[in-house]
């Protein structure tokens, strides 16, 4: 099967999902802080906001992280050139 068609089948199993959790929770919660009472909204809007947050943040991290790395071995590639450098003038003097 191409990838198209796992990517078909995929979303539609993530849509058949959401839509059954949207018609099982449809009890309306409102979230308390110390001071501060959120707007009472579905379960389902919640754990979608928790889901799509934690999502979020998960790519930044990763996003970060690849950074990250990509500078080290940038500046460690940059460290080994000029040291292959020094050692193919030593040899040749």
């Amino acid at each position: 099967m191409s990838w198209l068609g796992k990517l078909f089948w995929a979303v539609l199993a993530v849509g058949v999902f959401l839509f059954a959790a949207l018609a099982v929770n449809q009890d309306k919660i409102a979230l308390q802080f110390v001071v501060w009472r959120t707007p009472e909204w579905s379960v389902f809007w919640w754990l979608l906001l928790a889901f799509l947050l934690g999502l979020l943040l998960g790519l930044l991290g990763i996003v970060w992280s690849t950074a990250r790395l990509s500078l080290r071995n940038r500046r460690v590639t940059r460290r080994l050139n000029d040291a292959e450098r020094e050692l193919a003038s030593i040899r040749q003097s």
